[in-house]
């Protein structure tokens, strides 16, 4: 029972620091965080947290990488999300793919990658522009119900 309220209490406290993983280390596999994150090391996998990613000069990560304000000074190889900011410095690498609301590129940078705006996901619920059926019993074009149109042509 003690181990049981332990849990719950620990779960309820947001973390406010930062996982740090200095030059030198090396992982392979996916990292998922509450807390920011700071790379000197090597990580091959996803890094994925809803908080700050820092990528530092001898950071390097081969995976994909997702958080709220991401800045890179070493290097990525894969996709970048950012639900808020990217901040690719005069130092900085990436090869692959950045989706964000805003991007900053200081000179310098080298850059192969598909920029692209990050979409926040539409609810169809709250949303009757992409619901399924109009009033009037049209159906609307809805990328949601394709899949769903494919698996009834592949029933029949």
């Amino acid at each position: 029972m003690w181990n049981a309220e332990k849990k719950s209490t620990q779960s309820s406290i947001e973390p406010n620091t930062t996982s740090f993983f200095a030059p030198g280390f090396r992982m392979i596999g996916d990292i998922e965080s509450n807390n920011d994150v700071r790379v000197e090391g090597i990580i091959q996998g996803n890094l994925i947290t809803s908080k700050r990613i820092i990528i530092g000069k001898t950071g390097q990560v081969i995976g994909n990488v997702k958080g709220c304000h991401i800045s890179i000074m070493g290097e990525v190889v894969g996709e970048v999300i950012a639900t808020d900011i990217t901040i690719i410095g005069e130092t900085g690498v990436v090869h692959g793919t950045v989706l964000t609301n805003k991007i900053k590129i200081d000179p310098g940078a080298e850059v192969e990658a598909c920029i692209k705006k990050l979409k926040k996901p539409i609810d169809a619920e709250n949303n009757p522009k992409h619901a399924g059926k109009a009033e009037g019993g049209k159906r609307k074009e809805n990328i949601v119900n394709q899949p769903e149109l494919a698996k009834v042509s592949l029933e029949n």
